[in-house]
């Protein structure tokens, strides 16, 4: 994955992450988008397996889920770290890496030149850190086949927003709202990132032939609650937290507000 700005790739940070990358997605809220995002998924994939692609597969957190529910899997990351893990942990037959950044990945690296393409393609937090979205988005519906699924998960500018409102961090607010950029860190490593809007993203997927293009929230509890009242909430009620945000999600109207966006499309046949 790279950065979008001045902080340079965000390799490093992802590289330093590596070995225990799992354990983030133990915290509630990344735990929370996190199944609130499989679900979608699994409604929506081929039933009986197919081709998907994963970009920015990390150490294989998605592409095992895949792979156990049949599916063959192409794994594209460029952090070194996340790459010694793949190798030290194989994720067996079924799944092929390739190493390097997803911007490069053309869709001759993909599939042969007579197959129709993959029949989805998952960006979970990876296009954010491209240097071009829109181009990334276009890049990614060229692997597809003809009705092919395209879903990218990213950081929600207004989610994040209202959470520093709240938070009383109102100049960073709107900061974050002006530049439209984010920083990620963790210890001594930053990565600079990209905020989306539902309605840049959905122009991205229709711009690149998407159609049945859909967004949503997840996690728009954490505009009202915080993320310490979410935080409590989870770990108090965590079914009945899934279960409200998961309705939540339904409602298009308030796919900004979420912590996380959840954009979904087809390619047009």
């Amino acid at each position: 994955m790279s950065s979008a700005s001045g902080l340079g790739s965000s390799a490093p940070l992802f590289d330093d992450l590596a070995a225990d990358y799992d354990a983030h997605f133990q915290v509630p809220h990344r735990r929370l988008y996190d199944e609130l995002a499989w679900e979608r998924l699994e409604s929506l994939l081929t039933p009986g397996g197919g081709l998907v692609v994963d970009a920015g597969c990390g150490v294989g957190r998605w592409s095992r889920k895949l792979l156990a529910r049949g599916h063959k899997v192409i794994g594209i990351e460029q952090s070194l770290g996340m790459l010694d893990q793949l190798r030290r942990n194989p994720l067996g037959p079924g799944f092929t890496l390739v190493a390097g950044a997803m911007e490069d990945v053309t869709r001759e690296d993909i599939v042969a030149s007579d197959d129709p393409g993959a029949d989805a393609v998952l960006a979970m937090g990876s296009l954010q850190y491209t240097r071009d979205p829109e181009a990334m988005v276009d890049r990614m519906a060229s692997w597809l086949r003809p009705g092919g699924l395209l879903m990218v998960l990213v950081d929600s500018l207004v989610g994040l927003v209202l959470e520093l409102l709240g938070a009383g961090r109102q100049e960073e607010a709107l900061n974050r709202l002006s530049e439209r950029r984010g920083v990620w860190r963790v210890g001594e490593r930053a990565a600079s990132l990209h905020l989306l809007d539902r309605d840049r993203l959905v122009g991205m997927f229709l711009s690149a032939r998407l159609v049945d293009v859909t967004a949503a929230g997840l996690l728009v509890s954490m505009a009202p609650l915080g993320r310490d009242g979410l935080f409590a909430r989870a770990d108090s009620d965590y079914n009945g937290l899934l279960y409200l945000e998961r309705q939540l999600a339904g409602h298009t109207l308030l796919a900004d507000a979420g912590k996380q966006l959840l954009v979904t499309g087809r390619l047009g046949r």
